[in-house]
């Protein structure tokens, strides 16, 4: 009884360290920021949901200066309007005319007049102020939230906003359903991975390489990430924070996401099935994708626990799809250079039929991994833009976690271990398309304890 009671104890301890209560939005605090126009939030709301803007420790560094000091409320059907918004406020402004005032403009004030914009002035003579709103159901749409300065002057402001749609529920209403996407896309994979490790057990007297299991644990670590990510939605959504399934998410994101592209790469170079072994430009390849993953994943970590409007947010923001795409980028390389290799080769004295059935096997491979790019990486951003606010983000991540299962799928059906697999029986005795991989080949095979391809007279001319 004694060891039950303790063991019960301990797992609510670890339940504990995974949760702890009232989660928020993180505080925005400025120091002497002279921005005139700052992004602070953005959510899609339903009839019965509430805004909140509390600030407090206003200062100015001109306090005398004239000027207007004011939150931008504006409704919005989608975040492509939202970008509109934006490029109407760089257009509002006179490069000519410094002391012109966003506010000001013609549209403004004709987006007041129709109700789609609400201006909140800010007494910039009290230090403390509040603002609160609770949605009508003709209000229910993708509200944005911009801080507009047009005082000469330095701001100084401690901003804490709230958003909660009825429940509660803590999340937009285009992120509420993502904790079942997520909790589904996690099964799935699970799944996936239970099925792999059975046919590679299965088949563990066939041609089962490292890379098969290297294949495996991608699998696993892609499942716990979405349990991770799942977890941290649900506990977002109704209020609390889950420190610990949040840093268990950036944690086997960045494994996940490093192993799948390494994998993707290191297929499309030759090396799962054909290579022994590395060749220098594989090398390269892994010390480029590995520090962008890095950077994509501390940007992650940035735009998700900092607060929007700070100029961290700003950056970190823009960095991980710069990141992300860099990524790909080397991807797209890998793969366009192999195929290149495979069709200069086919002109080859002797190797006319080899390397052609190597460009035709591999061709469908190629030619899936980039419908996959284009769909995760493109056709995601453009739903993602263009959907309705309360579509935003569930839709576009339930579409991405589909292509990735499905591609998964392709990659371990095309890959899977038994002895007639064509992808496994590409010779490679003197065929190598890639020269730095020639170059490593005779030191590479001595430590094999094979035997040196060629031998040269002193001339250097082979024999």
């Amino acid at each position: 009884m004694w060891r039950f009671q303790s063991c019960k104890s301990l797992l609510y301890l670890f339940v504990l360290s995974f949760v702890i209560p009232v989660w928020c939005r993180p505080t925005l605090v400025l120091n002497e920021d002279s921005r005139g126009i700052i992004p602070i939030a953005s959510f899609g709301f339903l009839a019965g949901g509430q805004l909140k803007l509390e600030w407090s420790d206003l200062k100015l560094t001109t306090p005398s200066a004239s000027g207007s000091l004011a939150f931008y409320v504006r409704k919005t059907l989608s975040e492509d309007a939202t970008y509109m918004v934006d490029d109407n406020m760089a257009e509002a402004l006179d490069p000519d005319v410094e002391t012109q005032c966003f506010l000001d403009a013609e549209f403004v004030s004709d987006e007041v007049a129709d109700g789609i914009t609400i201006i909140v002035d800010i007494d910039a003579t009290k230090p403390e102020g509040s603002y609160e709103h609770t949605i009508q159901p003709d209000e229910e749409f993708l509200w944005t939230v911009h801080l507009i300065n047009c005082k000469p002057s330095a701001l100084t402001i401690t901003l804490k906003t709230t958003e909660i749609n009825p429940g509660p529920n803590y999340l937009s209403a285009g992120d509420s359903p993502l904790p079942t996407v997520y909790g589904v896309s996690s099964i799935t994979f699970f799944v996936a991975a239970a099925i792999w490790g059975f046919l590679l057990f299965r088949n563990k007297s066939q041609r089962v390489f490292k890379s098969h299991y290297l294949m495996l644990a991608l699998m696993a670590f892609v499942g716990i990430d979405k349990a991770c990510e799942s977890a941290k939605y649900h506990y977002m959504k109704i209020g609390v924070v889950a420190e610990g399934w949040t840093i268990g998410f950036y944690i086997f994101a960045f494994i996940k996401g490093s192993l799948s592209i390494l994998i993707i790469v290191l297929i499309a170079s030759g090396w799962m099935f054909i290579k022994p072994f590395l060749s220098s430009r594989d090398k390269r390849i892994i010390s480029i994708i590995i520090p962008l993953q890095v950077l994509a994943n501390i940007g992650s970590f940035f735009v998700s626990e900092t607060a929007i409007g700070s100029m961290n947010w700003s950056f970190w923001r823009d960095m991980v799809p710069i990141a992300d795409l860099a990524a790909c980028g080397v991807m797209l390389w890998t793969i366009l250079q192999t195929r290149k290799h495979l069709n200069q080769g086919s002109e080859a004295d002797g190797k006319e039929l080899d390397v052609l059935m190597k460009y035709k096997l591999w061709s469908t491979f190629y030619i899936v991994t980039l419908v996959y790019l284009y769909v995760t990486r493109i056709l995601v951003g453009f739903l993602q833009v263009a959907l309705p606010y309360r579509y935003i983000n569930w839709l576009g991540e339930a579409v991405s976690e589909i292509a990735t299962l499905l591609f998964y799928i392709f990659i371990g059906y095309k890959f899977r271990p038994y002895s007639d697999n064509p992808y496994m029986q590409v010779p490679t005795d003197d065929e190598e398309e890639d020269e730095d991989y020639e170059q490593d080949l005779p030191t590479s095979r001595e430590a094999h304890g094979l035997q040196q391809i060629s031998r040269r007279e002193p001339s250097g001319q082979e024999v």
